[in-house]
């Protein structure tokens, strides 16, 4: 990406925010909604507003902004915190002295005996020292600028009930300077967030109490651009790091009645293997005993072109334990970029491909009665987004790449694909991002994706055992450490929990934000709930039905939102199916392997895969096509002169080897 456009986008990574992030959850408008009462001193949205914009829309909340006059507290400010929707209250920095401090306290107290957080954001050195001295309670006496490389880290304390899995987090703080806030002599303050180094801490970030109201004040956090020029997932933590407090706060204070997902899910894809014992480095016995002992599961992204090689002994293994192995669909010959750019590939071509893959795979869970997951890993690069269209047109539940925009489509921003890994933002289908297991996972990856209630994807190939067939247990470990309730699940499964849920103002219902067409709804509650089900549409492909638990829904399709509700008894479960029209008959489709040219190429791959690992030669020749970036045709041309190669030394050492024995037999001849 040129140097430009990446400050361009930088720029403008919090605008971007709020346009697509507002149109995820769409619904504040359209489902009950709590609120943020925001107290400025204008109507200009300042950088640390527009971060607390982002945090209230994120968790689907309301934010009402309120401007206060010049004489203290104003009945707007009342009006809006006396509110029974109020979650919490947020203050500028510089709206502190238009804000009556005793009259606000008494609104921030509810007759239950409870009171709404209240936050103070944006502080600068430039905050009078007198106002924040009384508005913390004396917790801190200013706000100072932090100079120099000396902030070398940024920790996150651990504060029950706010910081959650983040506790304890350290990651490296982007930026040669800081704001702080200087503690009070006697501070009983609570650092959430501070910047460190060897021996001494900044808070940037603290708790106080202030009458029995709970007040939270922070310094503003800037990275970089240099950091948000990073590559999506590396740059999440930090862009994170200018994010947290709101994002926290918010969290925080919104409790159920936000946004939050059905519970941390995770997954790791080997892509390409079929069901042979060993696959290359795969072992699949050996691979069940790591899973078992570290507890995580493995989706085998499998070549429908393989529907019929399956070996018995590996097809009851995968079939006896579907808790730990699962199968979903990559893509059909996988020759290649077989999903790419239409001029390559027109898409008519592509649809073919999508309805014989699915025809194939119907034919591989007949012979081997595994079930497979209708979630397309792409070969090689996510295709353009009119075959994202066509995958939702069929049925599919969703894409599963390194990046979850299409080829044919620019990054709309930076930061919203770092904060959720699924988008629906194309075709409305679920598109998802995931992350080579065989590197290092990025400091915060985890904690943070975890915190946001965001699945974990991992992915790799059979060279990821390499070293040995345990090589993914320290990420599963540092995954189920963290956050030990992690449902590790097959593709499929997890596309079926792909929704957010928000418990509405009477306390026994729910809104749903739903993001795939396919998801199982679980009531854990001790009372029958109702599930105000809303999923963005664009009325193509056209739907076909909506049913619950194979039976009929009513639904409302306008504005571009399908609308309808499911009610489930306490402590059961519901599967809501959602089906659009196709022309798609699995029966009449041709599932037979009558290109050479693939025929060919695959059984490159095979040789690649498990033929060359087996020797020095071949494992150097296939790092060597690994680096190069080559086709699987370029790597059938490697083979083929490895195999004259050989070929040729194979005669020439029985030349040698004969020689002897062939002048000994003309010796005796003469």
């Amino acid at each position: 990406m040129a140097p430009a456009r990446r400050s361009i986008m930088a720029s403008s990574s919090l605008r971007a925010i709020w346009v697509v992030l507002a149109a995820l959850p769409l619904l504040s408008s359209r489902c009950y909604s709590a609120d943020v009462v925001l107290i400025g001193s204008s109507d200009h949205s300042s950088a640390a507003q527009r971060e607390l914009e982002l945090a209230t829309s994120f968790y689907g909340l309301n934010l009402k902004v309120v401007i206060p006059g010049s004489h203290g507290d104003t009945p707007a400010i009342s009006k809006a915190v006396d509110q029974d929707a109020t979650r919490a209250v947020a203050i500028a920095a510089d709206a502190l002295a238009l804000v009556d401090e005793n009259a606000l306290l008494q609104h921030l107290k509810r007759r239950s005996g409870a009171s709404v957080p209240l936050l103070i954001f944006g502080v600068t050195p430039e905050t009078d020292a007198t106002l924040l001295t009384a508005w913390s309670g004396g917790a801190t006496t200013g706000c100072r600028r932090l100079e120099g490389p000396r902030s070398s880290r940024y920790i996150i304390s651990h504060v029950t009930g706010l910081t959650r899995q983040l506790s304890g987090l350290e990651l490296p703080f982007p930026e040669n300077g800081t704001d702080y806030l200087v503690l009070g002599p006697s501070s009983k303050a609570q650092i959430i967030t501070k910047a460190g180094n060897e021996g001494q801490a900044y808070p940037i970030f603290i708790e106080a109490a202030l009458h029995e109201v709970k007040v939270f004040l922070e310094c503003a956090v800037r990275t970089s651009d240099d950091a948000k020029a990073e590559s999506n997932i590396k740059r999440l933590a930090n862009e994170f790091l200018e994010l947290a407090p709101a994002i926290m706060f918010v969290r925080y204070s919104a409790g159920d009645v936000g946004w939050h997902a059905p519970g941390h899910y995770a997954n790791l894809t080997i892509d390409d293997p079929w069901l042979r014992e060993p696959y290359g480095y795969l072992n699949y016995r050996d691979l069940l005993g790591e899973m078992e002992k570290h507890d995580f599961h493995t989706t085998i992204a499998f070549i429908p072109w393989n529907y019929d090689r399956s070996e018995p002994e590996v097809v009851s293994l995968v079939r006896d334990h579907p808790e730990r192995f699962s199968i979903c669909i990559h893509g059909d010959n996988h020759d290649h970029k077989e999903f790419t750019d239409y001029r390559s590939k027109p898409l008519a071509d592509q649809l073919a491909a999508l309805k014989q893959s699915l025809a194939r795979m119907d034919r591989f869970k007949t012979l081997t009665g595994i079930p497979y997951d209708r979630v397309m890993v792409f070969p090689h690069t996510i295709a353009p987004e009119g075959t994202l269209e066509a995958l939702k047109t069929y049925n599919y539940l969703a894409t599963i790449n390194s990046s979850n925009v299409p080829m044919d489509r620019p990054d709309p921003s930076l930061l919203p694909l770092d904060l959720r890994p699924v988008s629906v933002a194309f075709a409305t289908f679920p598109s998802i991002t995931r992350y080579p297991a065989e590197l290092p996972v990025p400091s915060g990856f985890i904690e943070i994706n975890a915190f946001l209630d965001n699945p974990l994807f991992f992915y790799g190939h059979h060279d990821l055992f390499a070293s040995g067939i345990g090589a993914f247990d320290g990420v599963a470990d540092a995954v189920n450490t963290l956050e030990p309730d992690t449902r590790w699940r097959g593709v499929g499964d997890i596309a079926r929990h792909l929704y957010l849920v928000k418990l509405r103002d009477d306390s026994t219902s729910y809104d749903l934000l739903a993001l795939s067409s396919n998801f199982d709804l679980t009531n854990p509650s001790q009372a029958d709930s109702t599930f105000y089900v809303t999923k963005e549409e664009t009325g193509r492909p056209a739907i076909a039905s909506v049913s619950v638990d194979g039976r009929p829904c009513p639904y409302r399709f306008h504005g571009g939102h399908l609308d309808f509700s499911v009610t489930v008894p306490a402590g059961k479960a519901r599967s809501v199916v959602i089906q659009y029209e196709n022309d798609l008959e699995l029966t009449a489709l041709d599932i037979s392997r009558k290109s050479v040219r693939v025929y060919l190429l695959r059984m490159a791959s095979d040789f690649r895969d498990i033929t060359l690992p087996r020797y020095g030669a071949g494992r150097a020749l296939v790092r060597f096509y690994s680096r190069r970036g080559a086709t699987s045709g370029q790597l059938l041309v490697y083979v083929s002169v490895l195999m004259v190669c050989c070929a040729c030394g194979a005669w020439f050492v029985w030349l040698l080897i004969g020689r002897p024995a062939r002048l000994k037999r003309v010796t005796t001849l003469t």
